[in-house]
C-alpha cells in the first residue's frame, strides 16, 4: 500500500514539476560541421534539456544566447541579428558590440535597435523603451546613457561622439 502511494506521489510531483517550469534552450555548436552560410566556420543551434532538438544546427547563421528561457539572439541572414520568442517569432533587432558579438543583458535589459534608433527591452523580450534615441549605451547603476543628436567615431574604436547625454531610467524616465 505505501509502495502504490508513494509511487502516486512520486507522479504527481514530477506531472506539477514539469508544468511550472518553462522550457529553456541549450546553445550546441558543431565545430566538426562546416555552416552553409559562408564564411561562418562552425555550426550552432539550441535543443531541450532532454536532448531534443529545436533549432537545428545551421538554421540561422548563428545563434548567441547560451541558455534561453525567454528569447534567443541569432543571426538571420534576411533579417539581420535578432532577437526571437520560443516560438521564433521575431521579437526585436539586437545590437552588435562592434566585436562580432550581440551587446549582452545589463541590468535585465537589452540595447535594441529599428530604424537607426536605440531603445530598451526587458529580459522578457518586451519592449519598455521604444527606441527614439540616435544612441544609447548599456544600462550601468540602473541609468542608461542616451542621446537624440550624436555621431559615430569614424576610427577603429566604436564609440559615440557627442556633447548633450541624457540618464534615463528602466521605465525611459529621464534622470540626474
Amino acid at each position: 500500500m505505501y509502495k502504490v502511494i508513494f509511487i502516486q506521489l512520486l507522479a504527481l510531483l514530477i506531472s506539477v514539476s514539469c508544468q511550472s517550469k518553462k522550457s529553456k534552450w541549450y546553445l550546441i555548436k558543431n565545430y566538426d560541421q562546416v555552416s552553409k552560410h559562408k564564411p561562418f566556420g562552425y555550426t550552432s543551434g539550441y535543443v531541450a534539456q532532454n536532448g531534443d532538438t529545436i533549432i537545428p544546427l545551421d538554421k540561422y547563421v548563428r545563434c548567441f544566447t547560451d541558455t534561453v528561457e525567454n528569447y534567443a539572439i541569432v543571426f538571420d541572414k534576411k533579417q539581420g541579428l535578432i532577437g526571437i520568442d520560443l516560438n521564433e517569432n521575431k521579437l526585436f533587432n539586437a545590437v552588435w558590440d562592434g566585436e562580432g558579438s550581440e551587446i549582452k543583458e545589463s541590468e535585465d535589459m537589452i540595447l535594441i535597435i529599428e530604424n537607426r534608433k536605440y531603445g530598451f527591452t526587458n529580459r522578457v523580450g518586451e519592449i519598455i523603451i521604444k527606441p527614439k534615441y540616435k544612441c544609447a549605451e548599456s544600462f550601468k547603476n540602473g541609468k542608461a546613457k542616451v542621446s537624440y543628436d550624436c555621431l559615430k567615431s569614424n576610427d577603429e574604436y566604436y564609440k559615440w561622439i557627442m556633447n548633450t547625454w541624457t540618464f534615463i531610467d528602466k521605465n525611459g524616465n529621464e534622470i540626474e
